[in-house]
């Protein structure tokens, strides 16, 4: 198995969504699989600019020069990718968009080349109802960008941690976030 891709939206070094991550990585390391964690705040990526470079030239790279040409071709051999976000205005970080938005590169000569993959998404939130949080946005964002891809979500998990530390006092939402691990690897 190849190892699982965890992209972090977050800003945050020691956020909640940091804490939802590490949960969900006992579950991969109890299992001895191997992981590698991406913080996309930390990464120079750079918007895509919709010049349309990489399809024309099949290229399945970008004609920017930062580090999502190092992505690709991970992503490419990946079987699992999980998305993590804080909510913010009502749907993913502006740093999970980003990174988004440059799979555009990935389309490939005659279809989405990056397909069959399994997608997993951790996503919090500061509202104390989901309905009012965003995170049905996100959550839907995140589907029709899988479903357009051809790709497979195996699962999703939310919830409430507001302020710093929230998520590490939120037992019922690690809970949830070590099954979708323990789900992720079987």
């Amino acid at each position: 198995m190849s190892k699982v891709l965890i992209f972090n939206g977050s800003p945050r070094k020691k956020g909640n969504t940091v804490v939802l991550i590490n949960e969900f990585t006992k579950a991969l390391t109890e299992s001895d699989v191997e992981f590698e964690i991406f913080n996309l705040n930390e990464m120079n990526i750079k918007p895509c600019q919709h010049c349309n470079w990489c399809v024309n030239n099949n290229a399945l790279s970008c004609v920017q020069k930062d580090d999502m040409n190092d992505l690709y071709p991970k992503l490419l051999e990946a079987e699992k990718i999980v998305l993590a976000s804080p909510v913010f205005w009502f749907n993913i970080s502006a740093q999970l968009k980003l990174f988004i938005d440059r799979l555009y590169a990935l389309q490939g000569e005659k279809e989405y080349a990056f397909t069959k993959k399994k997608f997993a998404y951790i996503l919090v939130y500061g509202a104390n109802d989901p309905e009012s949080s965003g995170v049905f946005n996100a959550i839907g964002s995140l589907k029709d960008m899988i479903k357009y891809m051809n790709n497979e979500i195996v699962g999703t998990v939310h919830g409430t941690a507001h302020k710093i530390g929230d998520a590490a006092k939120n037992l019922k939402l690690l809970e949830e976030v070590y099954e979708l691990g323990k789900k992720f690897v079987s």
